[in-house]
Order: structure tokens, then sequence, then C-alpha cells
């Protein structure tokens, strides 16, 4: 039919998230962006630099989840949990590691380290995002 255009398929993108400072706003805005492009069957990868490395620490607590989970929102905990479940690759940065104090055992399980030229070297067709 003249006139109609037909829906371009345009070829989806892998999308990269880097995390830069251990803000819990900001790491679950994140962390809710990354599952719901993998649930739509984005890839996506995370890279938590510097002090945003200290998220991924085991057992760790914040005090932001208290007002989220009172909220029906899901803990930082639940959302990486939900992350991996989905297939999201999460890379920690070692610089990150000895800046928190951490070892790569002090961390969750199924978290890579990393730097961050390996990360963008892998990341290099995805779309970047900063949290």
């Amino acid at each position: 039919m003249p006139g109609v255009r037909k829906p371009t398929r345009l070829k989806q993108h892998g999308l990269a998230i880097v995390f830069a400072e251990a803000n819990h706003a900001r790491i679950h805005g994140g962390l809710s962006l990354a599952c719901a492009a993998a649930a739509l069957g984005r890839p996506v990868r995370l890279f938590f630099q510097g002090e945003a490395v200290c998220a991924l620490q085991v057992g760790r607590h914040w005090t932001g989840d208290r007002a989220y989970a009172a909220s029906g929102l899901a803990t930082l905990e639940a959302m990486l949990k939900q992350a991996f479940g989905l297939g999201i690759a999460v890379m920690a940065c070692e610089s990150g590691l000895h800046l928190c104090g951490l070892a790569p055992t002090n961390v969750i399980g199924g978290v890579e380290t990393g730097g961050m030229v390996g990360f963008l070297a892998d990341a290099r067709e995805d779309e970047l995002v900063i949290a």
C-alpha cells in the first residue's frame, strides 16, 4: 500500500552498565534497567567500578533497602539475584576490590573480576550507560 512504511527491524545491541558509586538509588535504578532489558531478551553486562564494588559484598545490607522493601520494591540483594537468574554478566573492578578492602572470595558468587579495558573491549558493540 502506498504511503505505508513497513517497520524496520533494528539490530538489537547489548546494554553495558557501569556503576561508578556506592549509591543505593543509582544501583537500584541501574539494576532495574538491566533486569528489564534482559527480560526483553537483550544481552546485558554490568561493571561495578571503584566504591560501587562494595554493593557486591556477601551479606551487604543497605539502609535504603528497608524503605524500598516497605514500598514493595526489591532489595539490592534480590535485584542482583534476579540479574544472575536472567543471565546478566556481572564484573567487579579489581581496583575497586582493593579500594573496598575485599578479596574476590568476599563478593557474591558468579561475579567475575577484571578491569575497565577488558569490560569495554567485551562491550564494544553495546550501548553504554553510567549509573
